[in-house]
């Protein structure tokens, strides 16, 4: 939580979510992080209700989200880039959210493979499940992975791997 904070609040770009704050007085026992609400909903539900919306200028957006990402000092991994994360302004445009996976590469090595193997597994490219677990190079690539996994979901409406039912099958399709 508190890393998600702390490297959400310092991003500033049009289209990655707007950090408005934190708040313990909205749940009893819990903290929040305070966006703007984004009507639209995600980049697949909007999708699902505007089929005519130009797919490919919403896959553009989000690769220069990543690209801004990726190109800061110490560069930002988002490690959970998919649909659900990519939230759609009220003019129609594509944003960044949920930053809870996100790592400052130089300064903040995974402390465990949980963080490493975090978030869907149709989205994890073959390295992360392979020996190269902690090589700083992939887990930044995995994002660029995870932007191929949604790209097939944005223009084929089916996530990669919809055949398969489990964990241990994607695992075994993957490697």
């Amino acid at each position: 939580f508190c890393r998600e904070a702390l490297i959400w609040r310092n991003l500033k770009h049009l289209n990655v979510l707007p950090f408005l704050g934190v708040s313990m007085e909205l749940f009893v026992l819990s903290f929040c992080l305070i966006s703007p609400w984004m009507e639209n909903g995600n980049i697949m539900s909007f999708l699902a209700t505007n089929p005519g919306h130009d797919r490919l200028v919403s896959i553009k957006e989000v690769a220069s989200r990543m690209e801004y990402l990726h190109s800061l000092d110490p560069p930002i991994v988002h490690a959970d880039i998919r649909g659900a994360n990519i939230l759609v302004t009220d003019d129609y445009h594509c944003c960044l959210a949920d930053f809870g996976l996100a790592l400052a590469v130089e300064t903040q090595a995974p402390r465990s493979s949980a963080l490493v193997l975090s978030g869907s597994l149709r989205w994890l490219m073959p390295e992360v499940l392979g020996i190269q677990l902690f090589d700083p190079k992939y887990i930044a690539a995995r994002d660029v992975y995870a932007f191929g996994c949604m790209v097939i979901k944005i223009y084929s409406g089916k996530p990669l791997f919809s055949h398969l039912q489990t964990d241990a099958a994607i695992i075994y399709e993957i490697l």
